[in-house]
This record gives structure tokens, sequence and C-alpha cells, in this order.
């Protein structure tokens, strides 16, 4: 009668089985951590947080260095400037003390009697025909040939007559400018102007008569 040998029974693939659980929860684990990481480090982003100082001071950098650059230009410009301007001065004071020399205006030339009759000859007509209208007027109308005939006789006082009647000139044109005061006031006080307007075409031939020569 043969002995009943024992049954061994093996314990090792237990053990397998339970090590290849430890390291799949391992590679899980790490593959996890890796995970996690690699979203922080996405979110995050920690490089982009200090590039921006280097650039920043960069472009700070240049900027004070070109208005320093420009800043010497426009005082060596104002310079030549400031220089160019006592130039002119002291070049026009030489040329103004001369020029304030001759501050009288020369004597006026003695005109022909001719030329000076061609001058006034045209006033004296007018001064004519300026006194026969006013023989017919009266009151404002009056007053305003008088004062016509007035600024004709200014323009005949201003003209140089000749030397040789220069004074009777200048008597005879007073004369006629006075004569034509009197007339005017006589319009204006709406009284006679018979007798003025006598005396002014008295003046005025004499006038004629010294022209004529």
């Amino acid at each position: 009668m043969s002995e009943q040998q024992p049954e061994y029974v093996w314990a090792y693939p237990e053990e397998k089985t339970g090590r290849s659980r430890m390291w799949l929860m391992i590679g899980l684990g790490a593959v996890a951590v890796i995970a996690a990481v690699a979203i922080v480090l996405a979110f995050v982003r920690p490089w982009e947080n200090g590039d921006p100082e280097p650039v920043s001071s960069a472009s700070a950098s240049p900027a004070p260095s070109a208005p320093a650059s420009g800043s010497p230009s426009p005082t060596a410009a104002t310079t030549p400037t400031a220089t160019a301007t006592p130039a002119p001065t002291s070049s026009s004071e030489p040329t103004s003390s001369p020029s304030s020399a001759p501050t009288a205006p020369p004597p006026p030339a003695d005109p022909a009697l001719p030329v000076f009759r061609g001058k006034v000859q045209p006033l004296l007509d007018d001064a004519a025909t300026g006194l026969s209208y006013a023989a017919d007027a009266s009151g404002e109308e009056g007053v305003q040939i008088a004062d016509q005939l007035r600024d004709d006789a200014g323009r005949l006082s201003d003209t140089v007559a000749p030397s040789a009647i220069a004074d009777r000139w200048r008597s005879g044109v007073q004369s006629y400018g006075e004569s034509l005061d009197t007339l005017r006031a006589a319009f204006a006080q709406g009284g006679s102007t018979s007798s003025p307007l006598s005396a002014a075409r008295a003046a005025l031939r004499s006038l004629n008569e010294l022209v004529a020569g």
C-alpha cells in the first residue's frame, strides 16, 4: 500500500500579480503628476513674467539718448543767428548818419513864367466859372461853391511862382482867399453877397493879369 504524497501549491503567481498592480499604480501616479505639472506650466508660464523687464529697459534706454543728441543742435543753430543780428544794426548806423544830414529839402528851382502859367491857369479859369455860379446861388449851395473855390485858392498858394512875381503872387492869392472867406460867410448867414462877390472877382482879375505878364 502506497503512501499518498502531499500536493504543493505555489504562491508565486499571487505575488506576481500583486507586484504588477503596484507598478501599475506607480505608473499611473507618475503620469498624473506629469500631467498636472504640464497644466500648471501651460497656465502660469513663469518665463513670460521675467521677459518684459529686459525688453522695457532696452526700449527705454535709447529714448532719452535721442533728445539728448538733438538738444545741442538747436543751441548751435541759435548761436549763429544771435551773432548775425548785430551785423545789420552796425551796418545800418553808418548808412543812417549820412542820410540824416540833408534833412532840409533843397530849395525849389525858379520856374519859368510859361511853365508857371501852365500850372495855375486851369485853376484860375475854374475860379472864374465858380464865381459865375456863386452869383446865382444862395444858402447852402453858395456855401459849397465858396468851399470849392477856397480849396482851389489853396492850390494856387502852394504853387511856386517865379521869383520875379513871387511877392505879388503871394499877396494877390491872399487877397483872393480873404474875399472868398467873406463870400462864404455871407452865404452862410443869408446876407448880401454882391460886395464880397465883386471883391473876389477883382482879386481873381489881378491874378490873371499877373500871370499873363
